[in-house]
């Protein structure tokens, strides 16, 4: 799957969450508290919904991390680089030649296990994370500053109620749904640095 594929995929599970949200909220704005689970634990669902909104901007950064290392491997394997001249360029002087094999082939091997390691809902590593396989986030520094400070208020957000169990008492179902809305316009951004750092090169 490459990553326009996996940003689709992120923004359909997006249209999933604000389907579920919009239904709880005109449950709860109705007035006909058919369902006492939900109008009597509204602080629930919303910090609940922001958990979620959340968890889903983290595994989709770390999809879209690693769909663009495997379209790095798939053209290195394309280019057929040996990893000889690779070792023997970049490795330790020191290093045996017969530990050589001509016949494999250059390639990052970039893993899930690593991927979720170098990612988190935060902007700044997720900035480095795809910096790492060549995608410039900075490249429009303006859009740039603008994303890095909504998502960063948006994941700030997340963590107070997960770590400092901040109650959120403010945060409404319309502030999740406007989340959700520039989760999935900041998905759009990501995307757009992907294909100007890609596009050339598939």
């Amino acid at each position: 799957m490459n990553f326009s594929d996996v940003i689709a995929e992120c923004k359909s599970s997006l249209k999933e969450l604000d389907a579920m949200v919009t239904a709880i909220e005109h449950e709860v704005i109705t007035g006909n508290h058919g369902i006492e689970l939900i109008t009597n634990n509204v602080n629930f669902f919303t910090k609940s919904f922001l958990i979620t909104l959340c968890a889903h901007l983290e595994m989709g950064i770390k999809d879209i991390v690693f769909a663009v290392a495997k379209n790095i491997d798939s053209r290195l394997s394309i280019a057929a680089i040996p990893t000889s001249i690779v070792e023997w360029r970049y490795g330790p002087k020191n290093k045996k030649q017969e530990k050589c094999n001509p016949i494999s082939r250059f390639g990052i091997g970039l893993t899930k296990k690593e991927v979720d390691e170098l990612v988190s809902g935060n902007v700044y590593r997720t900035r480095d994370a795809l910096s790492l396989v060549g995608v410039d986030l900075t490249y429009k520094i303006a859009d740039w500053e603008a994303w890095k400070e909504l998502i960063q208020t948006i994941v700030t957000r997340r963590n107070n109620i997960v770590h400092h169990n901040d109650d959120a008492s403010d945060l409404s179902f319309g502030d999740i749904r406007l989340y959700i809305k520039k989760i999935n316009e900041y998905f759009d951004f990501i995307n757009e640095a992907c294909n100007c750092a890609l596009s050339p090169l598939v």
